[in-house]
């Protein structure tokens, strides 16, 4: 039997490490998911944990955006309130650490151009900055979890007042949520429906979260899904998933949490909420890519520079519950392909130009309706010139 030379060791050797390395690979993608999972665990109970310190909404740096008392009358005809999508992985906290530099500025870089500023046109634009329960928290139904979603939206809550006593009686109300800013906002629905809310509700928008049939029926009957264009006061709630997200789906109307009863449950399968951003209505029709009126994949833009919406990228149709989409044309509004990439936010928002046009046209339904108070026009006052004349006393005191 011959012996091997060096040379043929040294290419086993390589066959080898090659086999490995691949084999390496090919076990990493497969518990990917898993392993995502275990990389931002906090790795400690809620219970123990020390939160990030608390923002205070009085001041101008606890929110992406929030208009000057100088704005009441020069952006729009309504007030906007916009709870952004979940953007802070996790690892070392349950909540997003907000003083870190790190994570404002992945709310200013992807939040902001994405998920605020398509509801600029519809009026004054309140969004604040919160201790966001990481993704992570949203990959698992511990307790530790539902503590952290918990404390979340305490904040939401905390900027909300602040928003409704700004926000004076003749401009209609939006509330939008965003990913995990649609689990907060349809609580917000429910617990403020009694307030000022109730009447001034232009429109809600509940996105890439799941809004159950029955959570609408019981939690907020007085906002019931957007019929049509002309409508207000109404809900309009869709979360779109492309042909080659069917896993992703079936988690989603299955193991997502939301509200449920004052509990936060999965949505087991329950019916949901579709409204096509197309056609805007519950309609199982197919909306073709004709309608859409643009998607933007917009990063670090600040609140002053508004992004160049790309149209006809997608189809639409509401199926089970879902808005399941074409695959857009521009793959820079495609979910990105990279590790974790099915749970990010993506630095894109495929419905921009669709939910710009829809939100100022419901604001104005709401003040057709009239039943808003309005405010007293402006009035023009003549200027009067007033010429200085000396005051001259008597020489000799005045006889009584």
């Amino acid at each position: 039997m011959s012996k091997l030379g060096p040379i043929h060791i040294r290419i086993l050797a390589i066959a080898s490490s090659t086999f490995l390395a691949l084999l390496l690979v090919t076990i990493i993608w497969y518990y990917r998911d898993d392993l995502f999972q275990t990389i931002y665990d906090p790795g400690q109970p809620f219970q123990t944990y020390t939160p990030p310190p608390s923002p205070d909404y009085q001041q101008s740096d606890a929110w992406l955006i929030r208009p000057d008392e100088a704005d009441n009358n020069t952006q729009g005809l309504g007030d906007v309130f916009v709870v952004g999508p979940t953007i802070y992985l996790g690892g070392r906290h349950w909540n997003a650490p907000i003083d870190d530099p790190r994570v404002q500025r992945n709310f200013k870089r992807i939040v902001l151009p994405n998920y605020v500023l398509p509801y600029v046109l519809a009026g004054r634009v309140y969004s604040p900055i919160y201790r966001q329960a990481s993704l992570y928290s949203f990959l698992t139904n511990r307790e530790d979890a539902q503590a952290a979603q918990e404390f979340a939206y305490r904040d939401v809550r905390r900027a909300f007042k602040l928003f409704l006593d700004e926000s004076p009686p003749e401009r209609p109300i939006i509330i939008v949520g965003h990913g995990q800013g649609g689990l907060h906002a349809q609580r917000l629905l429910g617990e403020f429906k009694e307030s000022s809310l109730g009447q001034k509700l232009a429109a809600a928008y509940i996105i890439d979260h799941p809004l159950m049939q029955e959570t609408q029926e019981n939690n907020f009957p007085e906002f019931p899904p957007c019929a049509d264009i002309s409508d207000s006061g109404c809900v309009v709630a869709f979360s779109a998933f492309m042909p080659q997200e069917s896993k992703r789906a079936q988690l989603f109307v299955g193991k997502t949490m939301v509200w449920d009863q004052g509990e936060l449950k999965s949505v087991n399968g329950r019916p949901l909420i579709c409204i096509n951003p197309l056609l805007w209505n519950q309609s199982t029709d197919y909306a073709p890519q004709r309608l859409h009126l643009g998607g933007v994949a917009a990063e670090g833009l600040d609140a002053q520079t508004l992004p160049a919406p790309t149209a006809k990228q997608t189809g639409a149709q509401c199926l089970d519950g879902i808005l399941s989409t074409d695959k857009p044309k521009q793959k820079s509004l495609r979910r990105p392909s990279r590790f974790g990439g099915k749970y990010r936010t993506p630095e894109s928002n495929l419905f921009y130009e669709d939910l710009r046009v829809d939100a100022a046209r419901r604001v104005q339904n709401k003040i057709d309706l009239n039943v808003l108070p309005r405010l007293a026009p402006t009035m023009d006052f003549e200027t009067i010139e007033i010429e200085e004349s000396p005051v001259t006393l008597p020489k000799k005191p005045v006889k009584r």
